[in-house]
């Protein structure tokens, strides 16, 4: 006798629902688990390239950090104070944002944060050099930063939605297609157990009218 599934009619009907769901729910278990490949692979590409990005940054402050200090022992602090106040602000960076499987990722174009001398709005001739070497460290430094902010944002949100779809692969795989499978086959055996019921039941019929 089939196991019973409550709250389930065996009925031609409801077989033919719970085959149509059936296979929905494996077309989209099939679907996620491609998502989840693309995701996971897009992930190990941004992860191999935060590791150069963030070691090249720290390189790249450490070397703004030098020059600082350099400029600092022989300009004065107070001088680098002032010149930083009256410079020009650096230019605004316009981040857009790529698809990668729905999945909507920063995407910094082209950044060129390093200036000429007289693109800063201080008298080159009156200023030392080191004040030049230092402010194109930091520009430089700017723009690592703004490359490791980008990786890193595209991490968070890879991160996520991976977790997310893996969540609903699992949900398909191990509570909702069985659960689909077993209302299926408990369908099928009890339509099966019915039919052969009304056979019986027909037969014996026949029986006591020969």
């Amino acid at each position: 006798m089939a196991e019973l599934v409550e709250g389930v009619h065996p009925t031609r009907m409801e077989l033919l629902k719970t085959k149509r769901k059936t296979a929905l729910a494996e077309k989209g278990h099939r679907l996620l688990s491609e998502k989840l490949d693309a995701l996971m692979m897009e992930f190990m590409n941004a992860a191999r390239n935060a590791d150069e990005i963030a070691d090249n940054t720290i390189h790249q402050l450490m070397k703004a950090r030098d020059s600082m200090l350099v400029a600092n022992s022989i300009v004065g602090s107070s001088e680098l104070k002032s010149l930083s106040i009256s410079s020009e602000p650096l230019n605004e960076v316009e981040i857009r944002f790529r698809k990668v499987m729905g999945v909507s990722l920063p995407r910094v174009q082209e950044v060129t944060l390093q200036r000429k001398p007289d693109e800063r709005k201080y008298s080159i001739i009156l200023t030392n050099p080191l004040v030049d070497e230092v402010s194109l460290e930091y520009e430089k430094s700017a723009e690592c930063v703004l490359r490791l902010l980008e990786v890193e944002l595209t991490l968070k949100s890879l991160s996520k939605e991976t977790r997310k779809t893996k969540r609903r692969v699992n949900a398909l795989e191990y509570n909702i297609i069985p659960k689909l499978k077993k209302t299926r086959s408990y369908i099928e055996m009890r339509l099966a157990e019915l039919e052969r019921e009304s056979f019986h039941r027909l037969k014996i019929v026949k029986r006591k009218r020969g």
